[in-house]
């Protein structure tokens, strides 16, 4: 019988991102790309419940598709990550962060199992979703608020990121027997 040991190493870092007050933080969502899909998209900040936003929901869901369509969705070699943006006052949709697809991410008002089901269902369109009422509230969950508008051009540091992410992500989903030498 032979034992396998795995060794992963994190590399952790620091991002400080510059603070604008005047962001309304309901106004701001993650996003749930996986296969080239957007999968899901969720209110950002969960500890508080927003009365506007039900009433805004469907517009708002229809913006970010949008913006994923026009402006994400090419322009990445990455196939599965999570994005977060911002809505201005005058409906602009601005990029704000990326994250990888997965464990070290937060799935805000999602699960990640709930997210990989929304994959199964053929012709599904993206689900929306927001605290539609003080019940969907998690005051426990605090998130930071990243406001950095990045260079996402071929061979930017964020283009690099999403590539050795995904290849991360392929490494972990092959099956056991690759693994042994």
């Amino acid at each position: 019988m032979h034992t396998i040991h795995v060794v992963i190493r994190l590399h952790q870092g620091l991002a400080l991102r510059k603070w604008y007050p005047s962001l309304r933080p309901e106004m701001e969502f993650r996003c749930f790309v996986r296969n080239l899909l957007l999968v899901g998209a969720s209110q950002r900040e969960v500890t508080g419940f927003y009365p506007a936003l039900p009433e805004r929901k469907y517009n708002l869901k229809s913006m970010i598709q949008e913006f994923y369509m026009d402006k994400l969705r090419s322009n990445f070699e990455s196939e599965s990550y999570t994005f977060d943006v911002y809505i201005t006052k005058d409906g602009r949709v601005k990029l704000l962060d990326f994250n990888p697809w997965g464990a070290s991410t937060l799935p805000l008002l999602f699960t990640w199992e709930e997210l990989e089901e929304n994959l199964k269902e053929e012709g599904k369109d993206a689900e929306f979703r927001i605290a539609e009422n003080q019940c969907y509230v998690r005051p426990g969950m605090k998130t930071a608020v990243p406001c950095d508008f990045l260079d996402t051009s071929t061979g930017s540091g964020w283009d690099q990121f999403l590539k050795r992410a995904n290849e991360e992500l392929q490494q972990q989903s092959l099956p056991k027997r690759c693994l042994r030498s």
